[in-house]
């Protein structure tokens, strides 16, 4: 791959002689108006359009705002992800200062915005492009092409969905929705729910919602083509990860391949709409270059730029995932101490410092949300009033999530891979192992009483060999943490298969560590690995064609043309009683597509999406009931259908094959009226003056 480091402008280009160069072709200009070509083109179509404006806002201001920080510019790639993780964070900052101090941001806004983002980062583009000559390498256009392979899965694998799949996708759609409409965070759902000052990460919604309003399309087009953006964007991400971990070309295919075609994680994450921990997880990976570059840079002024974009993505991670914030963290913090075995104690000082710079700008740049939590989360824990503990299986690890499709042979070879870069003494395998460790650790606090006792053993060893009895005391001090006298319990924001099914990231780097064999000037060598990753891309590709679990997929097109007949057909008062079944300890979710009613629709409905949780306990305990009445209707229990329909005022049935409240029920029944029938969906209206 060529290096491509393009230097940011001066104002010598303001001179004659660089406008003549400006206006002369290049390689690179050429690739650049072929792109604005098939823009055009792919905009004609709706999917097409959720693809530029997702992409415009994730990678255009990252661009814009990266192409001005001091020093060398990195590979790409390397570039590529980092826009990423700018994108990711600049806009939700944005988002969250304007909804602390009042106001919001207007759709004339960020469309105006966006021409102007886009008129300064096409001249910019220009210019740099203007300095690339001659045809990619070989390595490159193998990454290309397996990056194309991937592209083309993530568009199958959601060919025949009509609807975003499972829980999350409900509430997302309901967060983007609010977003849009009032330009501001989600944080406040009201009318649609009594949900206010809401402790759950929005990032990811904000962006999303900005993108729905540049492509104007429906909403779920809008999710699902951008969620398999972020999906794909992984394989990218990984990539650029591997080229900085081990400093091979060869190793970034590697790792692409396996997180596009063959890992089985993320792809599968589309069956879960699990779209906020993608974003996080892209955002990890720009965090965790943007902190390598610090860490290694020359000058105070490069170094403290590597500092600022550091703070800029940390403070974005706390706003899209929560979760992946930790996950983020303990990535910078085994990066720091693999980083501190070379250094000397003034440099290892200095660095401290900086952490916490970076730590205080972050905190600061995110000072309301952090407020927030501080307020719903910390503070009614601290007294006793919430619990930040959990168990039962929901902190249980998953052996059908962690040994996924081809996991065990991906493990194997991360195992050989990390192998490999012990034998070529590189840090990246003391990196990947002290991180995987951290997420054991996190996600299982039970293990620090195992583990500070043998550290604790471990420093009574040294101090009585160097004679260092200070140390030593230590050392006796942590022997007083152990299983008998600590028992560390379980968060309920770090279960175990979180971290299982983010495996794919450290998995893919390791075995991207196979480069560092396969670099040769042979060319035979070079055709056969080349060929040998294209055959396993296409063959990952082909198992994953229909990777969607057709148990997570709630809703049909039949539920699609139900959705729209009731935007159209009913008052936007009307209150419909849904489908409902056990989801976690009491929470409920819909089974078809009347749980989509309420954020595709504006109508109430009597089972919510699961954000219900954040309004008041009355509010929560009296939908809980009312969801599980629904619930046992389904399992045969005497429930007084009629009495909770008058109860709840219900104007509308929606039923259908998938859940308790089935047409038959009500078909030929006084009272109700058949309204709506598609395959298998019948909505029935409800005629009061029949219902006691």
């Amino acid at each position: 791959m060529p290096a491509w480091n393009i230097n940011r402008p001066g104002i010598e280009d303001t001179q004659p002689q660089q406008e003549v160069r400006l206006l002369v072709s290049s390689t690179g200009q050429r690739w650049l108006v072929s792109a604005l070509a098939v823009a055009l083109i792919v905009a004609l179509v709706p999917a097409g359009r959720v693809l530029l404006a997702t992409g415009f806002w994730l990678l255009v201001p990252g661009y814009v705002l990266e192409r001005h920080f001091p020093g060398t510019r990195p590979h790409w790639l390397v570039r590529i992800v980092l826009w990423n993780g700018i994108g990711l964070s600049v806009l939700p900052i944005l988002y969250l200062w304007l909804t602390a101090v009042g106001t919001a941001l207007p759709p004339w806004v960020l469309i105006a915005g966006a021409g102007g983002l886009s008129v300064v980062a096409l001249r910019m583009a220009w210019h740099d492009l203007a300095a690339i000559q001659g045809s990619p390498s070989g390595m490159t256009w193998l990454l290309m092409i397996v990056l194309a392979i991937s592209g083309w899965l993530r568009a199958v694998q959601i060919a025949d969905l009509a609807l975003p799949a499972w829980v999350d996708s409900v509430h997302h759609a309901l967060m983007i929705r609010v977003a849009a409409e009032t330009g501001r965070v989600p944080w406040t759902l009201t009318p649609y729910l009594p949900v206010v000052d809401m402790p759950y990460h929005w990032g990811y919604h904000v962006v999303i919602a900005a993108a729905w309003q540049l492509s104007s399309g429906d909403l779920p087009t809008v999710m699902l083509w951008s969620g398999q953006l972020l999906n794909w964007l992984q394989g990218v991400a990984a990539a650029a990860l591997a080229l900085l971990s081990w400093r091979r070309p060869s190793a970034a295919v590697i790792a692409a391949a396996v997180v596009g075609c063959i890992s089985w994680m993320p792809a599968y994450y589309v069956s879960w709409g699990r779209y906020t921990q993608l974003s996080g997880l892209l955002l990890i990976v720009a965090l965790a270059i943007s902190w390598h570059h610090e860490l290694n840079a020359g000058s105070r002024r490069e170094r403290f730029g590597w500092l600022l974009l550091s703070a800029v993505i940390v403070t974005g991670l706390s706003l899209v995932h929560m979760r992946m914030f930790v996950f983020g963290v303990a990535l910078l913090v085994a990066q720091s101490v693999v980083w501190t075995l070379r250094q000397t104690r003034s440099r290892i000082g200095l660095h401290i410092l900086e952490t916490g710079f970076v730590g205080l700008l972050a905190l600061a740049l995110a000072g309301p949300w952090w407020f927030l939590l501080l307020r719903r989360v910390l503070l009614p824990a601290a007294i006793g009033t919430r619990s930040l503990t959990s168990g039962g299986s929901y902190v249980q690890l998953s052996h059908d999530l962690m040994w996924i499709g081809p996991n065990e042979w991906l493990v194997a070879l991360a195992l050989m891979g990390g192998m490999i870069g012990l034998i070529y003494r590189q840090q990246a395998v003391a990196v990947m192992v002290l991180w995987v460790g951290g997420l054991v650790v996190l996600t299982n606090l039970w293990l620090i009483s195992y583990l500070v006792p043998l550290i604790g053993v471990v420093l009574i060893m040294y101090a009585i060999a160097w004679r260092k009895w200070r140390i030593a005391g230590i050392g006796v001090l942590l022997l007083a943490v152990n299983p008998a006298t600590i028992r560390f319990p379980f968060l309920w924001l770090l279960p175990v298969d979180i971290a299982a099914i983010s495996l794919f990231l450290p998995i893919s780097n390791l075995i991207g560590g196979i480069a560092l064999i396969w670099h040769t000037t042979r060319l035979r060598w070079l055709m056969g690995g080349a060929v040998g990753v294209l055959a396993l891309t296409l063959w990952g590709a082909y198992q994953q064609r229909s990777i969607v679990n057709p148990v997570t997929v709630l809703a049909t097109a039949a539920d699609q043309v139900a959705l729209a007949w009731i935007a159209e057909h009913t008052p936007p008062t009307a209150r419909f009683l849904i489908n409902a079944a056990p989801w976690l300890p009491g929470v409920a979710r819909g089974t078809d597509g009347g749980w989509w009613i309420l954020p595709l629709t504006g109508r109430w409905t009597s089972t919510p999406p699961v954000l219900f949780v954040h309004s008041q306990a009355d509010v929560v305990q009296a939908t809980q009931q009312r969801s599980q009445q629904i619930i046992d209707f389904g399992n045969g229990q005497p429930v007084d259908l009629d009495q909770l329909i008058a109860t709840e005022r219900i104007d509308y049935i929606y039923t259908s094959p998938a859940g308790p409240l089935r047409p038959e029920h009500f078909a030929g029944k006084a009272g109700y009226e058949a309204v709506f029938a598609q395959d298998g969906v019948v909505i029935y209206r409800v005629r009061t003056s029949s219902v006691p």
